[in-house]
C-alpha cells in the first residue's frame, strides 16, 4: 500500500546498521534474492479478483518451477508464497495432479509458502492468531511444510503472531515494512533474536522493503501508481524490459549493484550475505511472477560476478542467515507496535461491528452452553476467517484519498466492511441458537444468561411484545424477590431528524423494559417471571460520593471502600478535535518523521490545531432506585452535529460505563477524534495487552517502534498501592497514553500515564484508507476498581458484556423446527 510516497522509496537503501548489534563491517559475498508478490487483499483491485489473481500468480510460479526443476539450482525459478490463505485458495481448486506439482516444487526447494495467512494490522485477539498460524488443516500444513514467517508491509508485528509461530514450530521471521508514515524499529538491513515472554525465541531478519529488490538492479521500470488489472494501457514488465541478461545489460546492473552495497557495507552491515525481495513490476503489489529473473540470474554468475547472486526462497535464505548471523545477532524483547495502526480508526463503525463479532464469537464458544456442534464449529470459524480478512493491513483503493467516491474505491471498502458486518450478523444468530439449544424444553419465562467468567450486574433490556403487556416485576425463580422493571419507549418508528433519542422521553409506546440484574453468576442462567407485585432492588452496603463540576458533570466518584483516591479525575468523557490545517502532503511528511526533532515539533504546532468540545448546557441527573445513578450531558463542537455522552454509575460497585455518540459532519479534511480518561494512578504506566499478550507500553517495546499510540485487545489495568484500575473499550481499540500524541513520533516515556486516551476516529492517513467516515457513531468504555484485578481479559468480558436474553413462551416448540431453526448443522 501507499505506493505514491514508495516509489521514492524504491531507488535508495536505509543503509544503518543495527543499534546495539555487531558493528564489524563484511564483505558481502552473496546477494539472496527473494522473488514474491506482496498480497494485498484490494489496494490495485477488488478484493475478489485480488484473490482470484494470486491464485493464477502460484499457477505461472508452479509452471516456472517445473520448466527449470533440471536446470543447475542457480538457475532455477524460486518462489516464496507470501500468504498462506493464497495457497489455500489454489489448492481447492486444483487437480490432484497439480496439487503434487507444487509439493514437488516445495521439496525441491524451489517454491515455499509462508506460516502466516496474511500480512495483518495489529487488531486480532487470540483465537485469530491461532487461525492465522493455522489456516490450513494439519495434513495440508505437514504437506507445505513452511518453515518461515513474513510479515511485509505494515509497520509492525504482535508478540501474539510470534508466540504462534513458535508454537507450529517456526522459528525464523522475515520483516520487509514499508517506512512510508511509520519505521524500524532499529536500523535496517539487521538481524536479532526476539525473545517472548516466555523465553523462547525468533530468529529476526530485518531487510529493506519487501519490493526494494529490482533496485538494487536498475531504476523503477513503473513509474505510475497503481493501476487496475483490467486497465488495458498497463501490463506487467516483459523479458527484456527489466532484468535483461544480455552481458552488458548484467554489467550494468552489477556497476549499480556495487555502489549500493558499498553504501551498506561503510556503515557497518557485518554479515557476509544480504537478503533482499523483489516484486513485480506492475504495479508493485498483487503482481505476477517473473520467470525471467532466472536468465538474469544466471548470466550473472556465468560472468563470475562478485558478489554471487543466488535466486532462492525466504526459508532457504533465512535459514542460511541464522547460520552466519545466530551466534552474534543481538537479543531484544519487547512489543512491535505498528505506526499504520491509526489508519484503521478512518472505519469507526466498521471497526466496532468486528469488535462485536468478536464478542459474539467468545460468548457461542463459552463451556455453559454446552459442547459446540459441528455446525456451530463451522459457523465459528467462518467468521473468525472473515475477520481475519478484515483485520488484514489492506484497507481499500489506492485512491481511496485522491479519488473517495469513485465508484472502485466505494466498492473496495464496501467488500472490506462486509467482513465486519457479516461475521456480526452471524455472530449475533449463533449466540441466539446456542441460548435457544440450552433453553430447549425448560418451562416459560425470561432466561438471562452470564457466559463469561465473573459475576455480572447491569441493565438487561428486553421486548414488550415477547409477553404482550406490561407488568410491574420480574420475580426470580424459585424466590419472592422481584426485580422492578421500567418501562422504555423503543426506538422511532420514522425519524424526523438524526438527532439522538432520549431514552427517557415520556412517550406512550413504551415498548421496551429494562430491569437491574445483580451478581448473576458466571456460567450461569438465571430464569423470571412477570408478576404485577411490586419489585426492589438489593439495598447497597456502599454507595457512590459523586463530585460535580458547575455545569452538573462529574469530576470525580469515590465509594468508601476504595483506596488511594478515586475512579477518576477531572477530564472523564471529554472530547477532542485534532485537525491538520495542511496539506496531506505536509501531513504525510509528518506521519513519516521526516523532519529533525525540533523541526517536527514547530511542524506539529503550525498545522494542529487542538480544540475541546464544550457543554451545550448542564448535565441531567437521574436516580434509579439505590443501584444506579444515570448522568447524561449534551456537547457541542463545530466538527460535530451533536454529541451527547452518558454515565452510568453503579452503586453497589466502583464502577462506571460512559457512552458517547455523536456525529460527525462531513468533511475530507484530515483530522483526529479522542474521548479523554483521567485516573489517580499518578506516575504508573497501564499494563495492556494486544492478541492475548500483555505488555506496558514505552517500557516493553520493540527498539523505536510506534509510541505515539497502541492497538490493544480492550483494556488498560493501572496497579499501585491503592488497588487495581480497569479501564475497558468495547468499540475503539487503539489508545493513546499521555495526550493524544497526533503525529508526534514520540520518543519519550509519557509525562501524563495516568491520562489515557481513546482515539475514536483519525483519517490523516494519504492513500488506501478511509477518507471521510461521517454520520453518526457510538463508543461505550468501562471503568472499574478492585483491590486487586488479576484476570483483566476476563473481568473485561464481563464489563463488556450485554448479556444473552431469550423469552420462552409457554406453548412447546415443535422439536423439528427448534432442531433444524436453531441447531445449525455441520
Amino acid at each position: 500500500m501507499n505506493r505514491r510516497t514508495f516509489l521514492g522509496a524504491l531507488g535508495s537503501v536505509g543503509v544503518r546498521s543495527l543499534a546495539g548489534g555487531p558493528q564489524t563491517p563484511a564483505k558481502i559475498q552473496q546477494l539472496d534474492l527473494l522473488h514474491l508478490a506482496h498480497t494485498d487483499f484490494g489496494f490495485t483491485d477488488q478484493p475478489a479478483i485480488a484473490r482470484e489473481l494470486h491464485r493464477r500468480f502460484l499457477d505461472i510460479a508452479v509452471d516456472a518451477c517445473i520448466a527449470t526443476a533440471k536446470d543447475p539450482d542457480h538457475s532455477r525459478f524460486h518462489w516464496t508464497a507470501e500468504s498462506m490463505i493464497i495457497v489455500s485458495d489454489w489448492w481447492q481448486t486444483a487437480s490432484a495432479a497439480r496439487r503434487e506439482r507444487l509439493l514437488e516444487a516445495i521439496r525441491r526447494g524451489q517454491l515455499d509458502v509462508n506460516a502466516l495467512a496474511c500480512n495483518n494490522s495489529p487488531f486480532m485477539n487470540a483465537d485469530q492468531w491461532k487461525l492465522m498460524a493455522g489456516w490450513v488443516p494439519d495434513d495440508l500444513w505437514r504437506k507445505l511444510s513452511p518453515r518461515v514467517g513474513l510479515q511485509d508491509d505494515a509497520n509492525g508485528f504482535p508478540r501474539a503472531g510470534a508466540t504462534r509461530l513458535l508454537d507450529r514450530g517456526v522459528t525464523r521471521f522475515l520483516m520487509g515494512l514499508n517506512t512510508d508514515s511509520g519505521g524500524t524499529p532499529f536500523p535496517r538491513p539487521a538481524a536479532f533474536w526476539w525473545k517472548m515472554p516466555d523465553g523462547r525465541r525468533l530468529f529476526v531478519y530485518l531487510q529493506e522493503h519487501y519490493g526494494a529488490g529490482l533496485g538494487f538492479f536498475a531504476e523503477n521500470w513503473r513509474s505510475m501508481p497503481s493501476p487496475r488489472a483490467a486497465d488495458g494501457m498497463f501490463r506487467p514488465p516483459r523479458p527484456g524490459e527489466i532484468l535483461a541478461a544480455d552481458d552488458e545489460s548484467v554489467k550494468k546492473a552489477h556497476a549499480r549493484c556495487l555502489k549500493r552495497l558499498g553504501e551498506i557495507e561503510a556503515v557497518g552491515y557485518p554479515y557476509s550475505r544480504l537478503l533482499i525481495s523483489m516484486t513485480n513490476q506492475w504495479r508493485y503489489d498483487n503482481d505476477p511472477p517473473f520467470p525471467p529473473v532466472t536468465r538474469f540470474v544466471a548470466a550473472w554468475n556465468r560472468l563470475g560476478l562478485e558478489p554471487r547472486l543466488r535466486l532462492t526462497t525466504a526459508a532457504a535464505a533465512m535459514e542460511d542467515m541464522e547460520k552466519i548471523a545466530g551466534a552474534s545477532a543481538p537479543e531484544h524483547q519487547g512489543e512491535w507496535t505498528d505506526f499504520w495502526a491509526n489508519g484503521t480508526m478512518s472505519a469507526p463503525r466498521e471497526v466496532a461491528a468486528s469488535r462485536l463479532a468478536k464478542r459474539c464469537v467468545t460468548i457461542a464458544k463459552s463451556s455453559m452452553w454446552g459442547p459446540m456442534t459441528p455446525g456451530a464449529e463451522k459457523a465459528a470459524d467462518g467468521m473468525l476467517r472473515d475477520l481475519v480478512l478484515f483485520d488484514e493491513h489492506t484497507w481499500g483503493s489506492s485512491d481511496s484519498i485522491s479519488m473517495p467516491w469513485a465508484l472502485d474505491t466505494q466498492a473496495q471498502f464496501a467488500a472490506k466492511a462486509m467482513l465486519a458486518y457479516g461475521p456480526m450478523s452471524r455472530g449475533e444468530l449463533l449466540v441466539a441458537e446456542r441460548m435457544h439449544a440450552l433453553a430447549d424444553g425448560k418451562p416459560d419465562g425470561l432466561y438471562v444468561a452470564n457466559p463469561t467468567r465473573f459475576p455480572f450486574s447491569g441493565w438487561v433490556r428486553f421486548a414488550k411484545v415477547a409477553f404482550g403487556r406490561e407488568f410491574k416485576s420480574l420475580q426470580l425463580d424459585g424466590t419472592d424477590e422481584g426485580l422492578p422493571v421500567e418501562w422504555l419507549p423503543g426506538p422511532p418508528k420514522l425519524a424526523a431528524s438524526y438527532e439522538p433519542v432520549d431514552p427517557g422521553r415520556n412517550d406512550a409506546d413504551r415498548s421496551v423494559g429494562r430491569i437491574w440484574i445483580h451478581d448473576l453468576a458466571p456460567g450461569k442462567t438465571q430464569r423470571l417471571l412477570p408478576s404485577d407485585r411490586e419489585g426492589a432492588h438489593p439495598v447497597a452496603k456502599d454507595t457512590a460520593n459523586i463530585n460535580s463540576g458547575p455545569d452538573g458533570w462529574p469530576v470525580s466518584i469515590q465509594w468508601r471502600q476504595m483506596k488511594g483516591g478515586p475512579l477518576f479525575e477531572s477530564g472523564l468523557g471529554d472530547f477532542l478535535v485534532v485537525k491538520a490545517n495542511a496539506p496531506r502532503g505536509v501531513v504525510a511528511q509528518l506521519a513519516a518523521g521526516n523532519y529533525p526533532p525540533a523541526g517536527q515539533a514547530e511542524k506539529r504546532r503550525q498545522i494542529l490545531q487542538e480544540s475541546w468540545a464544550v457543554p451545550a448546557g448542564p448535565a441531567t441527573v437521574r436516580r434509579a432506585g439505590s443501584i444506579a445513578t444515570e448522568i447524561s450531558q449534551t456537547l457541542k463542537h463545530p466538527r460535530l452535529k451533536y454529541a451527547v455522552r452518558e454515565l452510568t454509575v453503579w452503586e453497589h460497585e466502583p464502577r462506571v460505563r460512559l457512552k458517547l455518540r455523536i456525529f460527525r459532519l462531513e468533511s475530507d479534511d484530515p483530522e483526529s477524534f479522542y474521548v479523554n480518561f483521567v485516573v489517580p494512578a499518578g506516575g504508573v504506566i497501564p499494563l495492556v495487552s494486544n492478541g492475548g499478550v500483555p505488555f506496558l507500553p514505552f517500557e516493553d517495546q520493540l527498539g523505536a517502534c510506534c509510541r505515539d499510540y497502541v492497538a490493544i485487545d480492550s483494556w488498560a489495568r493501572y496497579r499501585q498501592e491503592g488497588g487495581d484500575w480497569l479501564w475497558v473499550t468495547r468499540d475503539a481499540p487503539l489508545i493513546t497514553i499521555g495526550g493524544p500524541n497526533t503525529l508526534a513520533r514520540t520518543t519519550g516515556g509519557p509525562q501524563k500515564p495516568n491520562q489515557l486516551m481513546a482515539m475514536v476516529f483519525n483519517n490523516h492517513w494519504h492513500t488506501n484508507f478511509v477518507a471521510n467516515s461521517s454520520g453518526a457513531m457510538e463508543f461505550h468504555f468501562d471503568l472499574a476498581w478492585r483491590e486487586r484485578i488479576d484476570q483483566p481479559e476476563a473481568l473485561a468480558e464481563t464489563l463488556m458484556l450485554d448479556p444473552p436474553v431469550l423469552a420462552v413462551p409457554a406453548a412447546a416448540e415443535d422439536p423439528n423446527v427448534l432442531r433444524r431453526l436453531y441447531v445449525p448443522e455441520g
